[in-house]
């Protein structure tokens, strides 16, 4: 591909192209020769061009992981530091108390254990050898020879222990011996061995009679003689059934179950093929495709209706955001409106809106800063503040954003910002939705609704920030992995949502299937909000 330049003022540029890839010249000539083909080529040449500032913004990315694990090496570097510090203190102490030649410890077991040391003059006092020791004397008042329990246990004294024992014992043994004779004596009419084998006489006789005529009566009951036995009532009664079932499942039998379940299945099996039959008009599978075909045809022309009225809707809106964008006033129509949406969005959530660009704040004679969001006294982060700042023009960069940012945080006393630029105003290869560490940069026209999500978020994840903060700070308990859960995929659905948008107004032939990426993409952001919000909520009766 081969070209030529000319660059003739600051608006516009003349490049003329010579193409020769053959896919991109059998796009360029499925259009009319002319503004249609010219527009086309602008179109894809804009779409690239966007897509490689994209990619540059990935070695930003990189520069920031890298210096984060710079940060996380150093802070590791320091901690270790203070370890090895913590620990010689730690040993000095020990050695103070515990060191074998002038440890404190040591001294005191020193003079506790030594020779004649207060352990062996303790002991020695205690039971030291002869009978001078205190248990040596109260050994021999308790158990000594002239002990009063010596005396009891000696065998040859009368009123001793063992002679009460030893006549006790003989007395019981003798009474017990004459009891047990008596009781199993057949003299004794009285004895226990009498009264059982009289019982067991009497028993014997009438089990004998019982047992005699419980066995005739069993055997009557299962005797094939006997027409009113059991057991022939039983046989009659299984010769029925066997009869009855035979019939049931007769195929000569008219009236039989089995030929009238036939029958049935017969009727049922026809029906389902004659509704299963598109040979069939007013079968149901012939009306169920008429159905269909209606549905999709009506299917079919409301989508083309959609896509032809979004399309007229998307060119509307680019034609009068252009028009503003050449205004004088569009910066000033920008911030009011930048300013009102805010206020609604805080008093949705119950928060304080106040506008500040026209007071000084903590800062002398200083004006940055043209908005405040201040917590509700409910949350947890009661008081903490958010302070936001608006630019319609041009001639601010990211570089600028983040200095002016950081600027109206000091100069509003608040811990979180958030810049918004307008939409047409944003720095080349700006992302719509950007955090770097507490500052939120996103894009936002008033004209297009499709960007509010983007302002909403961006207010939305600043309060959770506020939140994760103040429960660091207190070390509190509260729903921070699903904050940061949220957060994360609110950054990954916002940033295609630009350049997907970009490209439904210009890419006509795609817009209906890009439209529906959108819609996915809004609906999973969305979603996230809601569980942000929830989040957020549940932390405010946390103090």
């Amino acid at each position: 591909m081969a070209f030529m330049t000319q660059h003739d003022s600051c608006d516009s540029f003349v490049l003329t192209l010579i193409v020769e890839d053959p896919e991109v010249i059998a796009e360029l000539e499925k259009r009319e020769e002319g503004h249609a083909r010219s527009q086309l080529a602008l179109t894809a040449l804009r779409i690239g061009i966007l897509a490689l500032r994209q990619a540059q913004g990935r070695v930003d990315a990189e520069e920031l992981k890298n210096e984060g694990q710079r940060l996380i090496s150093d802070l590791s570097h320091e901690i270790q530091l203070r370890i090895a510090d913590m620990d010689g203190k730690i040993a000095t102490s020990l050695k103070q108390y515990f060191d074998p030649q002038t440890g404190h410890f040591t001294e005191r077991i020193e003079r506790l254990v030594r020779k004649d040391g207060d352990l062996e003059t303790v002991l020695r006092q205690q039971i030291g050898d002869g009978e001078n020791s205190e248990l040596a004397r109260a050994l021999a008042k308790r158990i000594g020879e002239n002990s009063p329990l010596m005396r009891s246990l000696d065998p040859n004294d009368a009123s001793g222990i063992t002679q009460s024992i030893e006549k006790t014992v003989k007395e019981a043994l003798d009474g017990e011996q004459k009891r047990v004779l008596d009781a199993f004596s057949l003299n004794n009419d009285q004895g226990v061995l009498t009264r059982v084998v009289a019982q067991l006489e009497s028993t014997n006789s009438k089990l004998k009679g019982d047992i005699e005529r419980q066995i005739q009566v069993a055997m009557q009951e299962f005797s094939l003689d006997d027409e009113k036995s059991a057991l022939s009532r039983l046989v009659r009664k299984v010769e029925e059934t066997t009869n009855q079932i035979t019939d049931e499942f007769s195929v000569d039998n008219r009236d039989s179950a089995i030929n009238k379940l036939n029958l049935v299945l017969s009727e049922t099996r026809q029906s389902i093929n004659d509704n299963l039959t598109l040979d069939n008009e007013q079968s149901a599978l012939a009306r169920l495709n008429r159905q269909l075909t209606n549905v999709l045809d009506d299917v079919r022309t409301k989508n083309q209706q959609f896509q032809e009225d979004v399309s007229a809707k998307l060119a509307s809106l680019v034609t009068r955001h252009q028009e503003e964008m050449r205004s004088t006033t569009h910066g000033i129509n920008f911030e009011e409106e930048f300013r009102a949406f805010v206020q609604r969005e805080a008093q949705k959530a119950g928060d304080i809106f106040e506008p500040t660009g026209t007071k000084p704040g903590a800062i002398p004679k200083c004006k940055t800063g043209d908005a405040v969001i201040e917590v509700s006294a409910e949350a947890a982060a009661a008081g903490e503040r958010i302070v936001l700042e608006a630019k319609g023009n041009k001639s601010y960069r990211l570089e600028d954003a983040r200095e002016e940012i950081e600027k109206a945080r000091k100069n509003r006393n608040a811990s979180v910002g958030i810049f918004v630029f307008a939409k047409g105003s944003a720095p080349g290869g700006m992302v719509p939705f950007a955090r770097i560490d507490q500052d939120l940069f996103v894009t936002w026209d008033a004209s297009d609704p499709s960007t509010d999500i983007y302002l909403t978020a961006a207010i939305s994840v600043g309060k959770a920030l506020l939140f994760h903060q103040k429960l660091a700070d207190n070390r509190g308990h509260g729903d921070i992995a699903g904050i940061e859960s949220a957060v994360n995929i609110l950054e990954r659905q916002l940033k295609g949502l630009d350049d997907m948008e970009t490209w439904t107004t210009t890419v006509q032939s795609n817009s209906g299937k890009i439209l529906r990426e959108i819609l996915k993409i809004r609906d999973i952001a969305d979603e996230q909000l809601q569980q942000l919000r929830a989040c957020l909520d549940a932390l405010k009766a946390v103090e």
